[in-house]
């Protein structure tokens, strides 16, 4: 970034502000005052940390600050270690045990942890940290209050008692949940094993960081080993190769000093990568941005990273799985070109796939196929990493993950630069995907490509299931993300461009005779009676849809159309419910949401998915299916504002395009 240039929002130099709360601006204003500062977002009460009132006085909650329970409290304690942190009551072991790998990289524990904090002069109460979240960084900020229960910490803390970071950042980051690097976790097969400890030492249903690996020589043969940690800070494992095993003593000194072994209930521990493998389920690791890395010593590779958020919506873009085939092709889809090859080889096979999950209706078929897709890819020259992450949805102490999944398509140039509809996935197969559904927060894959143009579509195994992701992608070379949109486009007045016909203009005729005011001219009530004595039952018309009708064509301002405005406007009707037939397939009077699109395409008016979205949001609130008024009205509001984008003559609104006109002014 250029000297003067503004950090862009959402990056580690100009974080969003959660809660609006801007560290520099209240720590200044606590300075000036001389008072401490008071978080009225995360107040000093039990409801902020969940726990019911303990009617023994003596075991009461106090809110104290650090210099409050020890005199000597710090904020850091000369260095900082992945034995800084131990667990206390809260439930958390999985974020300490990201926390304690945090530790191992100073960089990017300077992201999170920002330097230059202090319980000393100038102290003001107040500390901030960032946390990478979807794809951008957020600053949280508190005040340094914590929980403590006869003397002590409720929750986490330092093995020296006095220092604090620690704890501060779990408070800032329960705050940021309103509730890792690497870690691992042993299945518990019910929640009464929750926290049983076998016989080895480990404790089922409980996260531990990987801090170390390392290959040790004894009798000339060398045992791969991993170094955990138990976030509790004591509880360690007793097999093979644990602190006081057996099978350290015929290793020499040198060899057990250049491990670091100690042999002290501090929580940390060695275990060979046999039994690792045999006693543990699940690995976890954070997929850290290359740049965040910068500065450690890690191989620098060429890798760019390109991201996305997206939403499914139902009844418009929430279009399940391939087995949906009406409605998959209106899941959100994301170009992805590749316009460069690898610079070196990628000799790394693809993760294996899961047993685990929901599959698609084809899924047997590419299994079958699955070696030879693999050779085929091992072929091509674009080593890629597709992410797709689900946002929010852990609420309190709740976790309802959708089965989530992505595919691949290469597009054909004749087809590029546009949604892709349910005839191309009919007929196309995926070059490449997550592999099954999982309910699961992400899903990613490792694929290798050819340079080319594909499609990215994310989304859920069932139809209708709304939900916020994220998507990312890692690539050795160059690559564009965007979204697989468009600029909206009308030919309404070319498709409508018929005559009435003469039992239309018979029609008219008559209700004018009847009803017209001095002026020949109807209103809303009277063109209701007219549209509805035509139309078929099921599409009988309200008085507010006529009202956006008459408002369309008049351009006057006279509430009411002449003869033949309404002439127009009927014969416009007629062929919407011919359009409308069409996709209702069961004669409800309605069509299923997702056939909008197709709908308006059928009279002319092309919308990329997120004006589609709105207008799903707009006219067919909280259905899944849409009227034929609703159709109507979406048709009407839609032709007006193209008719008033063509006349607009601001470049600025020109610049930005017919796109923002139409989201812009269909919201109100």
């Amino acid at each position: 970034m250029s000297e003067g240039e503004a950090a862009a929002l959402g990056s580690i130099n100009n974080p969003l502000k959660f809660k609006r709360q801007d560290y520099q601006t209240l720590l200044e204003t606590c300075l000036a005052s001389g008072e401490l500062f008071s978080d009225p977002a995360f107040p000093a009460e039990h409801k902020s940390i969940g726990m019911p009132i303990d009617p023994d006085p003596q075991k009461a909650i106090k809110w104290l600050r650090p210099k409050d329970i020890t005199k000597t409290a710090v904020f850091v304690e000369d260095t900082i270690g992945t034995t800084d942190i131990c667990q206390g009551q809260l439930g958390n072991c999985w974020l300490l045990a990201a926390l304690s790998s945090l530790t191992m990289h100073p960089k990017l524990f300077d992201k999170v942890v920002p330097a230059n904090q202090s319980l000393s002069e100038p102290y003001a109460g107040i500390f901030h940290f960032k946390f990478w979240q979807y794809g951008e960084w957020v600053e949280v900020v508190v005040d340094d209050r914590l929980p403590v229960r006869q003397g002590r910490l409720l929750f986490s803390y330092s093995r020296t008692r006095n220092e604090f970071w620690s704890a501060l950042v779990e408070k800032a980051y329960a705050k940021l949940m309103g509730g890792s690097l690497l870690s691992c976790f042993i299945e518990a097969k019910s929640y009464k094993e929750v926290g049983v400890v076998t016989k080895e030492g480990l404790i089922k249903g409980h996260a531990y960081a990987i801090t170390d690996t390392d290959k040790v020589l004894k009798d000339s043969e060398e045992t791969l080993l991993y170094k955990l940690r138990n976030p509790w800070g004591f509880v360690e494992y007793q097999g093979p190769w644990s602190d006081k095993s057996k099978e350290w003593d015929g290793v020499d000194e040198a060899e057990k000093k250049r491990v670091e072994l100690k042999r002290t209930e501090d929580g940390e521990f060695w275990i060979s990568a046999e039994d690792f493998s045999r006693f543990f389920n699940t690995v976890e690791l954070c997929s850290v941005n290359p740049d965040m890395l910068e500065g450690e010593s890690v191989p620098q590779l060429a890798w760019t990273i390109t991201e996305h958020e997206g939403f499914w919506v139902s009844g418009s873009s929430a279009g399940g799985s391939r087995r949906y085939r009406r409605s998959f092709w209106t899941n959100p889809q994301y170009e992805l070109i590749l316009s460069e090859k690898d610079l070196d080889d990628d000799d790394e096979d693809q993760e294996e796939e899961d047993e685990n999950g929901e599959e698609d209706e084809e899924d047997n078929v590419v299994n079958e196929n699955k070696m030879t897709e693999k050779q085929e890819q091992k072929a091509k020259q674009c080593t890629v990493v597709v992410e797709l992450l689900q946002k929010d949805r852990r609420q309190k102490d709740k976790v309802n993950f959708l089965y989530i999944a992505f595919h691949i398509y290469k597009v054909p140039p004749e087809l590029q630069g546009q949604c892709l509809d349910s005839s191309f996935f009919s007929k196309t197969r995926p070059v490449a995907r997550s592999g099954k559904y999982k309910a699961q927060r992400g899903v990613w894959r490792k694929v290798h490509l050819d340079p080319g143009y594909y499609v990215i579509v994310a989304s859920s195994y069932k139809p209708n299931q709304p939900g916020e992701f994220f998507i990312r992608i890692f690539s050795k070379t160059g690559n564009t993300l965007g979204t697989q949109d468009f600029t909206c486009t009308s030919d309404f007045l070319q498709v409508m461009a018929l005559p009435a016909s003469a039992e239309d203009q018979a029609c008219v005729e008559k209700m004018f005779d009847e009803s017209a005011n001095g002026n020949d001219r109807l209103r809303a009530k009277e063109l209701r009676k007219l549209f509805n004595s035509v139309l078929n039952k099921d599409y009988n018309l309200p008085m507010e849809t006529c009202t956006q009708l008459i408002l369309a064509e008049d351009s006057e301002g006279h509430g009411s159309l002449r003869r033949e405005q309404a002439e127009n406007v009927l014969t416009n009707l007629r062929i919407l419910q011919e359009t409308f037939l069409k996709f209702d397939e069961d004669s409800s009077g309605t069509m299923s949401s997702f056939e909008l699109r197709n709908a308006l395409a059928k009279v002319g008016l092309l919308c990329d998915s997120k004006v589609v979205q709105l207008l799903c949001v707009r006219f067919a609130p909280g259905e899944l299916q849409m009227s034929f008024h609703g159709f109507v009205t979406s048709v009407t509001r839609l032709n007006k504002l193209f008719a008033l984008y063509d006349s607009e003559t601001s470049q600025e609104v020109k610049d930005k395009g017919i796109n923002a006109w139409l989201l812009k002014f269909l919201a109100i």
